[in-house]
Order: C-alpha cells, then sequence, then structure tokens
C-alpha cells in the first residue's frame, strides 16, 4: 500500500479537521492533497485522474511525488515525468498526460478518468 510504504509520515500532527476525499486533492494544504493522491491510488480512483494530472504542476514537491506514484499505479505509466526536476524539465510530461486525458475524453469515456472506476 502506498500509505503505509511512503505516507506514514503524512498522517501525523496538524489540525484534527480534514477535508473529505475526493476534496482535499484541491485542498489549500499539501498535506491533504498528498495524502487523498494515495487514496486515489489505493482504492483505484481513476475518476481523478484528471485532478492528479493537475497535481503534476503543485508547487509542493511532496505532492507531485504522491501524485505521480498514484498516476502510475492507475495507468501503468509515468510518461517520463520527475517530480524532482524543474518546471521547464517536467513541461514535456505535463503536456503528454494533457494529451492522454484529451484522448480519454475523445474516445468516448465520457470523463477524463478514463474507463473503470
Amino acid at each position: 500500500m502506498l500509505g503505509a510504504a511512503f505516507g506514514l509520515g503524512l498522517w501525523a500532527g496538524g489540525c484534527s479537521e480534514r477535508t473529505p476525499y475526493p476534496g482535499a486533492l484541491n485542498s489549500p494544504r499539501p498535506d491533504e492533497r498528498a495524502r487523498a493522491a494515495i487514496r486515489a491510488a489505493e482504492t483505484g480512483d481513476r475518476d481523478v485522474i484528471g485532478i492528479l494530472v493537475d497535481r503534476l504542476e503543485d508547487p509542493d514537491e511532496g505532492v507531485r511525488f504522491y501524485a505521480i506514484l498514484a498516476l502510475e499505479r492507475l495507468t501503468g505509466t509515468r510518461m517520463g515525468y520527475d517530480y524532482r526536476v524543474g518546471w521547464s524539465q517536467r513541461r514535456r510530461a505535463v503536456q503528454e498526460w494533457r494529451r492522454y486525458l484529451a484522448e480519454q475524453v475523445k474516445v468516448g469515456t465520457g470523463r477524463a478518468g478514463g474507463e473503470g472506476g
């Protein structure tokens, strides 16, 4: 499990009020965004793939890390994305992810998350 392997430090401390999933993917708090990405991966929630792609541009490196892990678990690829490099180096992979999302909608899945559920 991603949470067990990577996210233990994210579960501790902080405010007791938390944003419910999947809204936490857009939380102002990086720890909530990261936790939500872990949950998406653990539950196989393909409906949030579009939001996870948005998180690849997150200012927080940890959020980007969990977002790409979740995307890899959900889709089987990273499309060359590396969360550690600067924006100019990440941009090409993010553009590939955006094309992937557009193609998923174009082929008639009806949502950016792809098929399945």
